[in-house]
């Protein structure tokens, strides 16, 4: 590229992050004008560098902006919130909440977190737990230093330890944060021990700052076909396959012993290879099998890796494998646990990883 491509670039980048931080700020005044807190300026940066889908911005736009968000911000509302002593919220006794309650949460110290966006309405289950509703799905979501409230017409919400509000529900929200799938730590035992009535297969999870100030009435009524519990695993596609707890000194790899072969599934989910007549059912470790709901697409095996954060393709039916474990009898508890009704050979525990 050459070095006018490079400064036609430039100057193209800088009107993209002017236009769409100037459209951030005056929808921002607009909030203020209602009486709605509006995010903090880096956060409007981050947005703004994020919807111009480009890594970086450019510094003279955002020196450019402060000058105007220094203007704009002058006449915000501020956060005047009581705190408890253990650092929760405490409502104000002439405002519109008229209860609070637990919901799962996190300590965040507004110090960063992930960037990626997450966006969807806030529903919460008749236990008051969150969840984020978009694409068809509910999703548990844990929210950072929250409670749940109540407001005197029977709205929920949830608000961080100053008052300011993540949402109300049947409010469309947008933060940044990230995504747990499967579910897992700290998250996952936040969201069994408040909400183990309605389990959650994945979580998401906000690492963004309360975009509203504290409300000084009650919110609209939400829609009435809001979920009440998250979408279920079956629903998403995923089914029970015979698994073991793997990592650690408990499973260390192993090559003692090697399997390959093309892996079918029986008619209930289980998989296995066949060689020579001899019928082989196949245990991956922290496994769950996944078939697109609604689909005949190829049934497959997933295994997820909490100390590395990942999740990996093990097995796609019809597909040949090649994994070191070694051999178990045909009645081994990992397989009937799951497919005692689906007899097999013998029985090969993986004891690999998709990662090398």
């Amino acid at each position: 590229m050459s070095e006018r491509d490079h400064t036609d670039a430039d100057h193209t980048d800088r009107d993209r992050t002017d236009t769409l931080l100037a459209t951030l700020l005056r929808d921002e005044a607009e909030l203020a004008s209602s009486g709605i807190q509006p995010p903090e300026l880096e956060d409007l940066r981050r947005r703004a560098a994020s919807r111009s889908r480009r890594p970086w911005i450019v510094a003279g736009a955002l020196l450019a902006a402060a000058t105007v968000a220094a203007l704009v911000w002058a006449n915000l509302p501020s956060t005047d919130a009581e705190v408890g002593p253990a650092g929760e919220f405490v409502p104000p006794a002439d405002g519109p909440i008229v209860s609070t309650f637990p919901v799962p949460t996190y300590a965040w110290d507004e110090g960063g977190g992930d960037a990626a966006q997450v966006s969807g309405v806030l529903a919460l289950t008749d236990a008051g737990c969150p969840m984020l509703v978009a694409d068809g799905r509910a999703t548990a979501l844990l929210l950072p230093n929250a409670t749940g409230v109540t407001y005197d017409n029977g709205v929920r919400g949830v608000v961080d330890a100053e008052g300011r509000v993540y949402a109300v529900e049947g409010q469309q929200l947008e933060y940044a944060g990230g995504w747990q799938e499967p579910a897992a730590g700290e998250f996952a035992e936040g969201w069994e021990a408040l909400c183990g009535d309605t389990p959650a297969r994945d979580v998401i999870y906000v690492n963004s700052v309360a975009a509203h100030a504290a409300l000084t009435e009650a919110p609209a009524l939400p829609p009435e076909d809001l979920p009440t519990a998250p979408t279920t695993a079956e629903e998403l596609g995923w089914f029970p396959v015979p698994t073991f707890e793997f990592g650690g000194d408990a499973w260390p790899t192993s090559e003692a012993g090697l399997i390959e072969g093309v892996v079918e599934f029986t008619d209930d989910g289980c998989p296995y290879v066949e060689t020579d007549g001899v019928r082989t059912g196949l245990v991956f470790p922290n496994a769950e099998g996944f078939q697109a709901p609604g689909t005949d697409d190829p049934r497959l095996i997933y295994a997820s890796f909490p100390e590395q954060g990942s999740t990996g393709m093990m097995a796609e039916e019809g597909q040949p494998i090649f994994w070191g474990g070694g051999g178990r009898a045909a009645d081994d508890e990992h397989w009937t646990a799951v497919c005692q009704d689906s007899p097999v050979d013998a029985v090969f525990i993986v004891q690999d990883t998709p990662f090398g």
